[in-house]
């Protein structure tokens, strides 16, 4: 079940003390994602079917957000970034 889900997602609304500024946002986004991260790589999931899964959603906000043009233009300096090495990081089996 997602965000996208006909069956019953229901999102829990933020509380009162939720982090104003986008760098506190952020901050907590972070936090939460590395737990999903941390959580689903417990339950056994693989790494590269967390990554996919992660990945997916975050272009359908971009899209939502930004629409195809922006999205395509981000994607591709993100494509240029992993092929200079920007996000290596040794292989880690799962």
């Amino acid at each position: 079940m997602n965000a996208f889900s006909p069956h019953g997602f229901d999102a829990t609304p933020a509380p009162s003390s939720a982090p104003s500024t986008d760098e506190a946002i952020r901050t907590r986004l972070f936090d939460q994602f590395n737990a999903f991260w941390v959580n689903a790589a417990r339950e056994g999931v693989p790494y590269d079917m967390i990554g996919t899964m992660s990945v997916t959603a975050a272009i359908y906000g971009l899209l939502a957000k930004h629409g195809v043009g922006t999205t395509a233009e981000f994607l591709e300096g993100m494509a240029n970034d992993v092929r200079t090495g920007v996000f290596a990081v040794p292989p880690r089996p799962n």
